[in-house]
């Protein structure tokens, strides 16, 4: 089995449209990677931030709590978070996970932050 590429995130801002390749695989040790990429357009002014997931290859349930809070901050700061290229497997999982509002724009529920930062932490506790 071959080694999976390590998780990246390219960044390109254009009139106010900031775009993020991710690459690789998203899961706990790369949160703060995309975390880091994230911050420096979160409170910048920028009108709209898109997630282009075309090239990851694997996102887990932090992966999915890291988007969830992105959208969060994005609505607080006044600006969108969208997330696009979605591959169908990732598709699918935020299907299973009821978190396919984030491929659109819809206010994200209160209590799947909570679920999903609950889980993060259980399933990190078990790793250890």
């Amino acid at each position: 089995m071959g080694l999976q590429p390590p998780f990246g995130a390219r960044s390109r801002e254009k009139d106010g449209v900031v775009t993020i390749a991710l690459s690789g695989e998203l899961d706990l040790a790369a949160v703060p990677i995309l975390t880091d990429n994230l911050a420096p357009f979160e409170g910048n002014g920028v009108s709209t931030i898109v997630l282009d997931l075309q090239d990851l290859t694997f996102i887990d349930s932090s992966g999915l709590l890291a988007f969830l809070e992105a959208r969060r901050r994005a609505m607080s700061n006044g600006h969108r978070l969208i997330v696009s290229g979605a591959s169908p497997a990732a598709q699918r999982l935020f299907e299973l996970t009821g978190t396919q509002f984030l491929l659109d724009e819809q206010v994200i529920p209160d209590g799947l932050v909570r679920f999903f930062r609950d889980w993060v932490r259980r399933t990190d506790q078990t790793v250890k």
